[in-house]
């Protein structure tokens, strides 16, 4: 899997959180190691993997500038999946009080390999009151040579007190850029062509999620025919979405008052069977940042931050047709259109159709 293939195995590696990084390396550069830390966050926004780079780099043998050398002979041993003083616990499905005790039992034996014995307690969230109270008593007078490292997506059902003896480190989203690059790094190492704007589309459907966008690459990576380039349109059929060029396309043929032109598009692509109200959706949000555009110089260097600079430059382009109040009048006729196809008309193409035909010929 992509994901686990080009999982980072050291600080360097990790992107999209250069602040916890900077916090981690001058924790080990000053040999302030604590016994507890919290990794909050979204999902698939690297808290597990921080914690397997941290673990392992607080016990290499010659660690640099705060990472880890990758030569000694803990290093081999975390890199050969053999290094045997990280536990890593499931709390999803190891939560209750006798996991917690099972847990205790191993913490009062000294590392076998490293100087520090490691446990990482995932969606740690899911522990039972009762297991969080035999972990408090574990926080409270740890051994020297343990640390724990509790990740979770859902902060707020951590316990007080066991905050109150965790440093937490808050994980944000990956943002597009960063996502799309490393997107790129796979597929080139994978030799495998594409367009950046099909990155985008990935990026954009994973909400920040690194894990999320690189696990829905390999599922686009392995239905696309061998020697097939990657495209935009590709990966929007694949989603059962409208690409964002196509949206453009079309709000591009209701401003040139192309009737006819614009009719076929939406007969198109009702026929080749896409969600109308995703369709919808997606129109809406397009002409919102059209208007922003125009409102708003400086809003298309925001927009650089989500999709790829040729939509942009298109979107900047549309955006001179028209002024902004037909612009809103737009949104308010697909706005209407959304509400009608809700009530399930007599034909679902009509609501989209009927706000075209108003904007066109009552422009």
């Amino acid at each position: 899997m992509y994901y686990q293939k080009y999982r980072p195995k050291k600080f360097s590696e990790v992107i999209g959180q250069e602040i916890i990084i900077k916090i981690l390396k001058n924790t080990i550069k000053r040999g302030e190691i604590l016994h507890g830390y919290l990794f909050a966050g979204e999902r698939g926004t690297g808290k597990t993997t921080v914690a397997r780079i941290f673990a392992k780099t607080i016990n290499c043998l010659q660690p640099l500038d705060g990472e880890a050398c990758d030569h000694c002979v803990i290093c081999d041993l975390w890199n050969k999946n053999k290094f045997l003083d990280m536990i890593e616990i499931d709390a999803a499905s190891h939560r209750k009080i006798d996991d917690i005790r099972n847990l205790q039992e191993h913490i009062g034996f000294r590392p076998l390999q490293g100087r520090y014995k490691v446990f990482i307690i995932d969606e740690a969230h899911m522990l039972t009151d009762e297991a969080f109270n035999a972990l408090l008593k574990t926080l409270e007078e740890p051994p020297k040579h343990v640390v724990f490292i509790l990740a979770t997506t859902e902060p707020s059902k951590i316990p007080p007190t066991i905050l109150s003896r965790l440093q937490r480190l808050d994980f944000k989203r990956i943002s597009y850029p960063q996502i799309v690059e490393k997107l790129k790094l796979i597929l080139e190492n994978e030799k495998i062509p594409f367009d950046e704007s099909a990155l985008y589309l990935i990026a954009e459907e994973s909400e920040g999620s690194l894990r999320d966008a690189e696990t829905l690459l390999e599922k686009v990576v392995l239905s696309l025919n061998p020697h097939l380039k990657l495209t935009q349109d590709y990966v929007a059929n694949f989603l059962g979405q409208i690409s964002t060029k196509q949206l453009l396309d079309f709000i591009n043929l209701i401003l040139e008052k192309k009737i006819e032109s614009a009719l076929s598009f939406l007969h198109e692509i009702y026929k080749n069977g896409f969600e109308l109200l995703s369709f919808l959706r997606g129109l809406i949000k397009v002409i919102k940042e059209i208007i922003f555009i125009k409102i708003h110089p400086d809003f298309s260097k925001h927009l650089i931050n989500e999709k790829p600079k040729e939509i942009v430059d298109y979107m900047i382009e549309i955006s001179k047709k028209s002024d902004v109040n037909s612009f809103k009048k737009l949104l308010r006729l697909f706005f209407e259109a959304d509400s009608l196809m809700r009530k399930e008309p007599p034909h679902p193409l009509l609501p989209i159709e009927l706000a075209v035909l108003e904007f066109i010929t009552l422009e």
